[in-house]
């Protein structure tokens, strides 16, 4: 049963073609364009609802022709989308604005509007802070919360956002466009921390509503990820190249499909994910909300698990930039594999080059719009490769502080799976495990995880798998052991790190 599924991330929209046959067979992929995404400010981050759409619908007739795979073959589609967009529609689902993605943080007046008063804890008001945490498990406490982008676009663009039908995120979005349903995924809906999460409750809060001024008529239903939302029409299957009745399968946000498509399907099992963005995740069994290191569970796919994660918003992005700083001569950049091999020739701590990986704010475990990014230890014999290394070595050091953060709320696992494009240089997860301590495995085709997690999902919901199936249906590929004597290098390295950001820190908000 042939499956296509996307993952819609923050620079590319990744298109996969699997078969699910007694496992989940990997076909093959295509990523087509990079998105253009517009900084207004230094705080406002968006896209297009048409490029997306555009790069989806030719990316999947590409696939069809490379494989001569029909579109009567094609069973079925997902999707797999970043978390905590903005995208306001009208009655026709056509946006009104563009859509602003969760780098977005414009919204800091509406943000401290709402939690800079009275008794404070962690920077918040304390009766608002035990009031979302009641009754949705989930506290809206930085100005990347869609919540906030949405009273963004109320209290400065009145006119637009008079034509707003429904609020929803980027994955909604495209299930609208591909079913012409107004629906929110369970995920999707409690990162808006107006889903009612209390016991014997279900669907919007509308106490949370009414206390951040959500109008309800703009919140649409809400459904579950293996759910079939519906089926192409005649019209939109010929716009993607396939067959009219394909069914939608609802699909979730990126960070459960990235754990999903790691093979982290069982209790405690912790990954690491680092493609443009990065992300700690762990399984766990409850919600959990840890406002003093900026981390919460979020509900996905299986009902009886949750996934708490922290989230470096630029970790990739730091590495795609540092290759562009290193560019050569002719303007392009180097591969991958001459990346690696410029690292393979630097020692561990690059020779005093130290790197914070703070290129558009921190979230986790701080949340910080205004920190930035510092590169230090610059002389004369600085190296390309050192240079990259520590790129590299700060984004890792910031994964260990978010591992040992989440090491201390709940029980982490001692291996760690390794997802994400920075996963396919193999000098990268030996790095991550000297880093870490933790043993570290990457998995097959570890560029492409949170698509292949969108097929295990469309596949449950099309009755061809089941959740219990997928730990082991998840290839690895390379294991990684820590090397105890650069490790403890790497120790007196950390310690360095954490002073660093704090003095960044000062000096940001000084």
């Amino acid at each position: 049963m042939y499956l296509m599924t996307y993952d819609i991330g923050t620079s590319f929209i990744k298109t996969a073609l699997t078969n699910i046959t007694d496992k989940i067979e990997f076909v093959g992929a295509t990523v087509v364009g990079t998105h253009n995404t517009t900084t207004i400010d230094g705080k406002g981050d968006e896209q297009s609802t048409h490029e997306w759409w555009d790069t989806i619908c030719r990316s999947t007739k590409e696939l069809l022709k490379s494989y001569s795979i029909s579109s009567e073959e094609i069973k079925g589609i997902s999707f797999c989308s970043q978390l905590n967009g903005t995208v306001l529609v009208d009655e026709n689902g056509d946006a009104v604005r563009p859509p602003m993605t969760f780098l977005d943080r414009r919204a800091d007046q509406e943000f401290k509007k709402y939690f800079d008063n009275g008794l404070r804890l962690h920077g918040m008001n304390i009766w608002k802070l035990w009031k979302a945490i009641h009754h949705t498990r989930m506290v809206p406490a930085g100005t990347y919360s869609p919540i906030w982008k949405y009273k963004w676009v109320q209290n400065n663009e009145p006119e637009i956002f008079a034509k707003v039908h429904k609020f929803l995120d980027v994955g909604d979005y495209l299930l609208y466009k591909t079913t012409g349903r107004f629906v929110r995924t369970e995920d999707s809906a409690f990162c808006t921390a107006l889903n009612d999460c209390r016991d014997g409750h279900s669907g919007w809060s509308h106490i949370m509503a009414k206390a951040y001024g959500i109008d309800e008529k703009h919140l649409p239903e809400i459904v579950q990820s293996t759910d079939i939302v519906g089926q192409l029409s005649a019209d939109v299957a010929e716009q993607m190249g396939l067959s009219e009745g394909t069914p939608v399968i609802a699909g979730a946000g990126d960070v459960s499909m990235v754990a999903i498509g790691s093979g982290n399907t069982q209790n405690n099992l912790t990954g690491i994910y680092c493609g443009t963005s990065g992300s700690v995740c762990t399984v766990v069994q409850r919600e959990l909300q840890f406002s003093d290191i900026m981390m919460i569970s979020i509900k996905g796919p299986n009902p009886s698990q949750k996934y708490l994660y922290g989230e470096l918003e630029t970790a990739g992005r730091c590495f795609t930039w540092a290759r562009h700083m290193i560019g050569k001569l002719d303007d392009t950049q180097y591969s991958y594999d001459e990346c690696a091999s410029l690292i393979s020739k630097t020692v561990p701590g690059s020779r005093g080059l130290f790197f914070t990986p703070f290129l558009h704010g921190c979230k986790t475990p701080f949340e910080d719009g205004k920190i930035r990014g510092t590169l230090t230890g610059l002389d004369l014999e600085t190296s390309r490769g050192e240079l990259l290394r520590a790129v590299v070595e700060g984004i890792c050091f910031h994964f260990r502080w978010m591992l040992e953060s989440q090491a201390k709320k709940c029980r982490i696992s001692d291996t760690i799976r390794f997802a994400g494009g920075l996963a396919r240089i193999n000098i990268v997860g030996q790095i991550l495990a000297d880093i870490t301590g933790h043993t570290i495995e990457t998995v097959k085709h570890p560029q492409y995880v949170g698509a292949l997690g969108a097929a295990a999902i469309a596949a449950i919901g099309l009755g061809k798998l089941k959740f219990e199936d997928i730990h082991n249906y998840i290839e690895i590929t390379n294991t990684y052991t820590p090397n105890p004597d650069v490790h403890e290098t790497y120790n007196n390295l950390y310690k360095k790190y954490l002073a660093k950001v704090k003095s960044d820190r000062n000096l940001a908000n000084g």
